[in-house]
């Protein structure tokens, strides 16, 4: 029996809610630096007549179907999966609880400070072996500390524990903090931890954890740029050198051809991203071998990708702005996973509920999660909606969203938490 009987709801995918295609710019229109980002504009619109042929056809096919499971209902905006007992089965951790499968039974982790109007003190958490002693452990962000914890996973059989061990990695000496990554920036097997802030003279810095012999990490700073962070943050090779490089709000730095810390990056600021994603997506979406840019603002309505052009004459990268979907706002988080068993992955985001509470745009529309198919033939994306509530009973995306086959059911389920309550989106499949 699937877990999560009691206290679920189903939902039905609404499979091709909407088929959206990018109008093909005017060939005489010059690419721009995206200081001047091509307006191109590139309006994306229904293509009724497609849509509804092709409802037509797939009218007898089966829906993909979901049911929506409320974990736990908080402020906290982080999670991570991973095997956290080591029974082979993924557990989820999220702020203050980890919730131990099969059964999703709660158990404390740690203690959150409350602030502002509602929120608490972490914005991303991730899991990785921090002491050597091959269990998962905590590592969690913070909006305005510049303390770094990590939090020691008691082991099997000691889990009746009112909180696990709290361990300071490094103080990073910066507050203001979009979000954290645990990312493998040089390729070498090993997850570096890299800051977003959306204060714009904080530095953008990448913390390298070094594993001792024992195992256990220590952490060595390096400064990407002394002054020059904003709202947003992706990994990606951006140059074409093979090397992956770092988008944020207000541009990108470009890794050294030496390596990531052999020194300061290159800054090229060919492009503003308005309140950023965390992350933003780095994918060749058209197949001409140079990767483009797929992000949401944050704080507003828009879901974007912008296609990387050839580079102009003075080297400068060059850019054209699609819209994929202007109807949802606060899309502060994305990924990039196949959800629906077509071999492709698929664009997967929301609304985030309450950022800055309450204030931004849309902040009392329907709360929703939704994924995107893209087809790289058409230059189309088609909308497929997961679920949708009313704002604040339902899920959202908060600021991190994981994707997991939790049940082992060949279907992989959506983990995200928010102030609307942490919830397992159960994917059955069709």
């Amino acid at each position: 029996m699937r877990p999560g009987g009691l206290g679920t709801t189903k939902f039905h995918a609404l499979a091709n809610v909407a088929r959206i295609s990018t109008i093909q710019p005017n060939p005489n229109i010059t690419a721009m630096k995206l200081n001047y980002l091509l307006p191109a504009v590139l309006i994306s619109t229904f293509a009724v007549g497609a849509f509804a042929q092709e409802k037509r056809n797939n009218k007898n096919a089966p829906k993909q179907t979901w049911r929506v499971q409320l974990l736990h209902k908080d402020n906290n905006e982080g999670i991570a999966v991973g095997d956290i007992d080591g029974d082979g089965k993924p557990d989820i951790t999220a702020g203050e609880f980890w919730y131990q499968a099969p059964d999703f039974k709660q158990r404390p982790v740690r203690a959150l400070t409350a602030f502002g109007d509602d929120y608490l003190s972490n914005n991303s958490e991730h899991l990785y072996d921090m002491d050597g002693d091959g269990d998962l452990d905590v590592l969690a962000g913070t909006f305005k500390e510049t303390l770094v914890n990590w939090y020691e996973n008691p082991g099997v059989g000691n889990y009746d524990v009112e909180a696990w061990p709290v361990h300071r990695i490094v103080d990073t000496g910066t507050a203001h903090n979009e979000a954290t990554f645990l990312h493998d920036i040089d390729g070498d097997g090993t997850p570096e931890f890299i800051e977003n802030s959306w204060n714009v003279k904080n530095p953008t810095q990448i913390f390298r954890l070094i594993k001792g012999d024992d195992g256990s990490v220590t952490v060595e700073r390096h400064v990407v740029c002394e002054s020059g962070n904003g709202h947003g943050m992706g990994f990606g090779d951006i140059s074409g050198d093979g090397k992956q490089d770092i988008v944020f709000q207000a541009g990108w730095y470009e890794q050294p051809a030496a390596g990531a810390f052999s020194g300061p990056w290159t800054y090229h600021h060919d492009f503003d991203l308005p309140h950023a994603s965390c992350p933003l997506l780095i994918q060749d979406l058209n197949g001409d071998g140079r990767n483009d840019l797929i992000w949401a603002d944050g704080h507003s309505y828009g879901l974007y990708w912008h296609e990387q052009l050839e580079s102009r004459p003075d080297g400068l990268t060059a850019w054209r702005q699609h819209l994929i979907d202007k109807k949802f706002s606060q899309g502060h988080a994305l990924a990039w996973d196949d959800v629906d068993n077509d071999g492709e992955p698929e664009l997967i985001t929301g609304k985030r509920f309450h950022g800055h509470s309450g204030r931004d745009s849309g902040a009392h529309d329907d709360i929703t999660v939704q994924y995107y198919d893209w087809a790289p033939k058409t230059g189309t994306w088609a909308k497929h909606l997961i679920s949708t509530a009313p704002a604040g009973e339902g899920p959202g995306i908060g600021l991190q969203i994981r994707v997991h086959d939790l049940d082992g059911n060949g279907w992989k389920d959506i983990v995200v938490p928010g102030k609307s309550g942490t919830h397992i989106i159960w994917n059955d499949g069709r």
